[in-house]
């Protein structure tokens, strides 16, 4: 695909193509209100403004592991996202003014809004330069280990997830352990959700994720705070100068609905005869 005429959509990388369909998605999305000042030098260099709820900023964490079917392969990739909620400047006039609640609903309709990435690991090189070369993404290849609730494991009521240091893998850049069902869990219509970065020129990239299907959003009274492990990561610095001592305020989760079930077998009994 080539440039458009006047800009607003460049070239595609050679190699790639999109739309790029998901096979499945599991992910989870934890909201933190912090005070403006403490986003301000992460969009000093960017045509962006912080969102802002009741004078608060909010940084968003978000964790997915989802498949893609592609040819002769199945990718499989486990991702981390670290944004602010921001909105170009040039959009301010469109900016609705919307309470928290009202925007974890699915009630920011405008779509101005949008998670701006500072950070993105991920386990999956293709995925990571997929990021890079499509969406601009700050992205890195690192390791995790997690156990999240899915259909295939009611047992497991938290998402617990810890980001692995890049180079050192015995050592962690944070730990999520979050209930999976806090009070107050209801529906909800996120979709499609904003994403921004920064292009090579400094310009603001936008493109759109589409999740087919339903939300299940909270308000958090007294959400978990994040656990901050010894990597000597720029992640963990910036995780721990944003969201050291944060409690969550909000949490939004999703999971593919399942295509396809295998039940219980049976045996077959072998003929009976009654006696002569």
């Amino acid at each position: 695909m080539t440039a458009s005429p006047n800009g607003v959509f460049p070239p595609l990388p050679e190699g790639f193509s999109l739309p790029f369909y998901y096979a499945s998605v599991n992910a989870i999305w934890v909201y933190y209100k912090v005070p403006p000042e403490k986003v301000a030098p992460y969009l000093q260099d960017i045509a962006l403004e912080p969102a802002l709820f009741d004078g608060q900023a909010l940084v968003l964490l978000h964790f997915q592991r989802y498949t893609g079917f592609i040819s002769s392969a199945l990718s499989a990739v486990n991702e981390v996202q670290l944004n602010i909620i921001a909105y170009p400047g040039v959009l301010a006039a469109q900016v609705p003014a919307i309470s928290f609640p009202d925007f974890l609903a699915g009630g920011e309709q405008t779509k101005t809004l949008g998670a701006y990435r500072l950070y993105v690991p991920a386990d999956n090189p293709f995925a990571a330069k997929a990021g890079r070369e499509l969406f601009n993404e700050p992205t890195f290849v690192t390791t995790f280990n997690y156990a999240v609730p899915d259909i295939n494991d009611p047992s497991q009521r938290s998402w617990v997830v810890t980001c692995n240091d890049p180079d050192k893998p015995t050592e962690q850049i944070f730990t999520l352990d979050i209930d999976a069902n806090p009070p107050g869990l209801t529906p909800s219509a996120m979709s499609p959700i904003m994403q921004y970065t920064r292009d090579p020129a400094g310009l603001v990239f936008a493109y759109a994720w589409n999740v087919f299907g339903v939300f299940a959003s909270a308000i958090l009274d007294r959400g978990p705070k994040l656990v901050f492990g010894g990597s000597s990561h720029a992640m963990r610095s910036a995780m721990q100068g944003l969201l050291d001592g944060v409690p969550a305020v909000g949490m939004q989760t999703f999971e593919t609905p399942p295509v396809a079930t295998s039940t219980r077998g049976y045996l077959v009994q072998p003929e009976t005869h009654a006696p002569a």
